[in-house]
């Protein structure tokens, strides 16, 4: 969805200069080559001590994709790391840590969640083969969390999801998002059977509902909360 928009000839029509490529393949290798030469070459930005690297970059595109609306800083911080004279600007949540209470609550769910291996050795071996087989995020996915460490013995067996119960749920799901992959809420959505209804929003982003999401979306889970009715059948909704 980025590389579309990047490749947009209204970029330029708009005069914000951030048409990025002709193609939205371009805009797709000049991230993949961007991204390797701040692996090599990390650039200094306007945060001291803190230059933009390759790790640093994806990360600003993972943070990025969750919203549609965040594509003109994207674009900005493209521009700036290719430009020699040009100082990239660090958005917040790059140049700064993450808030120890927000480590905190995210760590303590996904640890808790499931056991985890403990062998460093093999997160290593993950990290590279993920890395060559997916170039956009170069092993991120597959790296090292605090879990591998985690000493709590409060993990339990995963809860099983059925069909058996209740037909009250309504599931809504992007579907190109960046950090729950649609596969995940068919899934989900093939696991609860006649119990739910899905509605697939054909965009990005992550968190469908008012801020991020469309009309057609919003106003199936609005209906549903007032009321408590849904859809008769699982829904698609255009961006």
């Amino acid at each position: 969805d980025f590389a579309a928009w990047a490749a947009d000839p209204a970029r330029d029509a708009e005069g914000d200069g951030l048409r990025l490529g002709e193609h939205a393949h371009d805009v797709r290798e000049l991230y993949l080559e961007l991204a390797a030469r701040l692996d090599r070459e990390p650039k200094e930005s306007t945060t001291e001590g803190n230059p933009l690297t390759g790790g640093m970059l994806r990360q600003a595109f993972l943070n990025g994709l969750y919203s549609d609306a965040s594509f003109p800083q994207l674009a900005r911080l493209v521009r700036a790391a290719q430009d020699p004279a040009a100082t990239p600007v660090l958005s917040p949540d790059l140049a700064q840590p993450l808030r120890d209470e927000d480590v905190t609550v995210m760590v303590a769910v996904i640890c808790n969640d499931v056991r985890w291996s403990t062998s460093v050795s093999g997160y290593a071996r993950a990290t590279k083969a993920d890395r060559a087989r997916y170039p956009l995020t170069a092993g991120m996915p597959q790296n090292v969390l605090p879990c591998a460490f985690w000493k709590s013995d409060l993990v339990e067996k995963p809860t099983r999801i059925t069909d058996d119960g209740p037909s009250n749920v309504l599931m809504i799901q992007s579907l190109r998002d960046p950090s729950t992959p649609y596969f995940g809420a068919l899934k989900m959505r093939e696991a609860l059977g006649d119990r739910a209804r899905l509605v697939s929003v054909d965009q990005g982003g992550h968190g469908m509902y008012l801020g991020n999401g469309n009309a057609c979306g919003n106003s199936k889970v609005t209906t549903f909360l007032k009321t408590g009715e849904r859809p008769t059948r699982d829904v698609y909704c255009a961006s």
